[in-house]
């Protein structure tokens, strides 16, 4: 994969935006967006989403994406996201982030792998957030990189008011509004062959991040992520491939409550309204079969199971959640394997669906 360093020298990343004529096969797409999920109901919205591969890049050079959604939902709910994926030459350097701002009422369910769904409350609140990563390869598929995440939680209200269980309760922390700022080391190994929806290779990301007074947050906590896939290319003729996905996510110290590991979003978990289940340590897996079945139109299936609980010995096979479903995939740009998704998953008691831009994994 990384055979053409020997004839290709490193370049700094700042070196392509110096130079005028640095990017070709700059591509920008406009799409309306249809916003499906457990949290939103439905929404509308516009996404404009842009591909661009620099100049003189080797052949393994993952083609950049950057794209920016604002969505509005029945549930009066406002999300503006912007997200990049930066890779330059050989994939030497590699630059992620997002950017959110978010006006988002929503359910919260309180702590427990095993809370009655009765008992959720309706929080209104604003959200800023930024979540920035940088990574630099150190050796063939192996990086180093440093890890940024920034969030505000304001204009919070809860539908009970001062009778809300929640807003009062001694056990949960930032209930009125908070702000966090963690920094922190990533290791990442990635000898997929593709970012956007690799057809073989392996993705590792292990990132650590300290929060406290030192670098702006109110609360002083850890966070620790932990992110595995494995892709197999059952029929390279025919494109089908096999994907596995293991998903952990721990915290501990004085963790605001919902900076507290949740299960189920539109990525693992697919079905489970976010944060139904909500513990300080959380880990869940999945594994999703992959198949283009006309020109530019895919389908997928997946099984996966997920657990939160209070410490890692506190898990059991009784307290798994079951998870699965099905996915409709089309073709948005071929240069960097970018698919429009569509899944409808389902759980115990549980079931979503969503639309989104990428891949799940």
């Amino acid at each position: 994969m990384y055979a053409q360093d020997s004839v290709k020298t490193r370049q700094s990343f700042w070196q392509y935006f110096i130079d005028p004529d640095s990017t070709q096969q700059f591509r920008a797409k406009f799409a309306p967006v249809i916003k499906l999920s457990p949290e939103t109901s439905l929404g509308f919205g516009a996404a404009f989403i842009f591909n661009w591969d620099f100049n003189n890049a080797s052949s393994n050079t993952f083609s950049s994406i950057g794209r920016s959604t604002f969505y509005y939902t029945l549930n009066d709910q406002m999300d503006w996201t912007s997200y990049y994926e930066i890779y330059t030459n050989n994939n030497d350097f590699i630059f992620i982030g997002s950017v959110s701002l978010r006006r988002f009422p929503q359910f919260y369910y309180g702590l427990g792998n095993e809370i009655i769904a009765e008992d959720r409350e309706k929080l209104d609140y604003q959200r800023l957030y930024f979540d920035l990563r940088n990574r630099y390869r150190v050796h063939k598929g192996f990086y180093v990189g440093l890890a940024y995440y920034y969030n505000t939680l304001y204009n919070v209200s809860w539908d009970e008011g001062e009778n809300s269980k929640f807003w009062n309760s001694p056990d949960l922390l930032g209930t009125n509004g908070y702000r966090v700022s963690g920094l922190g080391p990533e290791l990442t190994y990635d000898s997929r062959d593709v970012a956007g929806s690799p057809l073989k290779g392996s993705y590792l990301n292990i990132a650590y991040l300290s929060y406290g007074k030192w670098i702006g947050s109110e609360f002083k906590y850890q966070g620790f992520e932990f992110r595995l896939s494995q892709f197999f290319p059952v029929s390279k003729k025919r494109h089908w491939v096999l994907g596995l996905n293991f998903y952990g996510k721990l915290a501990w110290g004085d963790t605001p409550f919902d900076q507290i590991p949740g299960l189920g979003n539109d990525r693992i978990m697919r079905g489970y309204y976010n944060g139904r289940y909500r513990e300080k340590n959380y880990m869940a897996a999945q594994a999703e079969w992959r198949m283009p079945i006309w020109r530019i139109v895919g389908v997928t299936a997946w099984v996966g199971t997920g657990q939160v609980a209070n410490n890692v010995g506190d898990y059991t096979w009784d307290g798994l959640k079951p998870n699965f479903g099905v996915g409709l995939r089309i073709m948005f740009d071929k240069a960097s394997s970018t698919n429009i998704r569509i899944d409808q998953g389902f759980g115990r008691d549980a079931k979503g669906t969503y639309f989104s831009v990428g891949e799940a994994f």
